[in-house]
């Protein structure tokens, strides 16, 4: 368990290191059809895939009571930063801001949102599986609120943004399944195999990261291809690092792993520190890459400034990053 944890924290610092760069990228108008892809590809996904195998590895809920308990404790750790950010970059106009943020998640700290989401499902279709001894309810509870989502994408509603959540919604369900059986998937599917399809895999999604376009969506045609594509490059990078043996570096990126949520509220408001005027640079030439180093720099050391600040104010702990305890008594949590 202390080396998949290790391996899990690290695919979060990794992931979170993309969603770093391809902000600098995004806010300074310097994406390009290539290493933007691939980031776009792997990033977001990557998290909901980690978050959906410890939602299934971890313990299950079983009474009403431990479900109202655990709902309380991820509306805290979800929805409160979610929510206090909202109100601290938009003082000025809150109840505008709310309104818009509410038909279109991506206004604030979607991802936020978009996991509290899966995971009431989740604990609801947990619960019922309780009630009626069989895990058939636990898939049918949460394939209703999956066709629900679909449902409702297709109409058009905007509300929660269910545009956005199906798009996720596949890597949560497959990796939650993959993690409640993982000795399933360890007997039909050995390491020795799966580094096989890994290699196939990395192969396979370089090739659609040259050939295709995997950042804009248009149609669900297109939409299940940048899937499959997220898939295999998210398979891929797991594998590689669930076969890296522990060493300064991952030790270093497992670390960084543990402060995702703090970086992910944080980072992107400072993308741009180093370009008030905003230049526009090439991203492939001399100096659009070294822009790109020096704001990643930039912004990196402001946001590290910030969660120390932070985590040593609890009230401001508490509202920004919904935790209660410092980090040096949180290090080895899960998030």
């Amino acid at each position: 368990m202390k080396e998949r944890n290790e391996s899990l924290d690290c695919l979060k610092g990794i992931a979170i290191l993309l969603v770093m760069f391809g902000h600098v990228q995004v806010h300074n108008h310097m994406t390009d059809p290539y290493l933007y892809d691939v980031i776009k590809s792997i990033q977001m996904p990557m998290f909901f895939l980690i978050s959906g195998y410890l939602a299934g590895t971890g313990k299950k809920i079983t009474n009403l009571e431990q479900y109202r308990k655990k709902i309380g404790r991820r509306a805290v750790a979800y929805l409160l930063p979610f929510f206090s950010w909202l109100v601290v970059q938009h003082m000025t106009y809150v109840p505008q801001a709310l309104r818009t943020v509410l038909f279109q998640l991506d206004y604030g700290l979607w991802f936020l949102m978009a996991l509290f989401l899966f995971t009431v499902l989740c604990y609801t279709a947990q619960l019922l599986e309780t009630v009626t001894e069989k895990e058939i309810a636990f898939w049918a509870v949460w394939l209703t609120g999956c066709c629900v989502i679909l449902v409702s994408y297709l109409a058009g509603v905007t509300f929660l943004s269910p545009s956005i959540l199906i798009i996720y919604l596949p890597y949560y369900t497959v990796a939650y399944f993959v993690g409640r059986h993982r000795e399933f998937v360890e007997t039909y599917a050995p390491a020795s195999m799966q580094r096989w399809i890994a290699g196939l895999c990395a192969v396979v999604f370089l090739v659609m990261v040259v050939m295709l376009d995997l950042v804009t969506v248009t149609g669900i045609g297109m939409l299940g291809v940048q899937t499959a594509a997220s898939f295999l490059g998210c398979f891929w990078l797991i594998r590689m690092v669930l076969d890296w043996k522990t060493c300064e570096l991952k030790r270093k990126l497992s670390k960084l792993g543990t402060y995702t949520l703090e970086i992910y509220v944080i980072h992107y408001q400072f993308a741009t520190v180093l370009n008030p005027d905003k230049t526009a640079y090439a991203f492939w030439s001399v100096e659009g890459l070294l822009y790109a180093a020096a704001a990643f720099v930039a912004m990196s050391v402001i946001t590290g400034a910030l969660i120390y600040i932070i985590d040593y104010v609890k009230p401001l702990r508490f509202l920004l990053f919904g935790k209660s305890e410092k980090r040096s008594g949180m290090e080895n949590r899960s998030t």
